[in-house]
């Protein structure tokens, strides 16, 4: 199996388990992590472009004008975890809750620039930002966790199927 197999067949996954879960009610984003996940194991470009299929899908998915930011938004998140990760030990560690958490929050910006644009427009305090502030906290609290779900996982199919993984780079062996 090749990287962009592996690619669109994971992002396929993910997606589906993400629209199943909101269908229950569940607000998780799992693509993104999944695209970031690309990030780690082989390199920005690969990531840049699974978080560009992940957000052109979610806009086309979700609709709405402000979900046409995920397009911009979520290469960009993308290319900040490529730069974070190349500042910190190349090793999966407790800390790599934090990209995950910026998935929750990235993910949840379109919904806060909706509610912010009606809010203007009204000239009403909208009574849903309460619930929406706690659901983005929970977005983000669990995509956290399965950030690092994902990346392990992540790590035991690329090993299994012989792709690049994001453990062997700090041994040296290239992406």
């Amino acid at each position: 199996m090749n990287k962009a197999a592996f690619l669109l067949l994971t992002q396929f996954i993910l997606f589906v388990l993400q629209l199943l879960l909101g269908n229950g009610g569940l607000s998780v984003p799992l693509a993104l992590p999944g695209a970031l996940y690309m990030v780690l194991a082989f390199g920005k470009n690969w990531g840049m472009a699974a978080a560009l299929l992940t957000g052109t899908v979610t806009a086309a998915l979700y609709g709405g004008s402000w979900n046409l930011l995920c397009i911009a938004l979520y290469p960009l998140l993308a290319w900040l975890l490529n730069f974070w990760i190349e500042r910190h030990d190349e090793a999966v560690r407790i800390d790599f809750w934090l990209p995950g958490m910026w998935c929750g929050l990235f993910a949840a910006l379109p919904s806060w620039c909706s509610l912010l644009c009606n809010w203007v427009q009204s000239g009403n305090y909208p009574p849903l930002t309460h619930w929406l502030l706690l659901r983005t906290l929970w977005s983000m609290a669990v995509s956290a966790g399965l950030f690092i779900v994902i990346t392990f996982i992540g790590e035991a199919l690329t090993e299994f199927l012989g792709l690049p993984r994001f453990l062997t780079r700090k041994s040296g062996i290239e992406r």
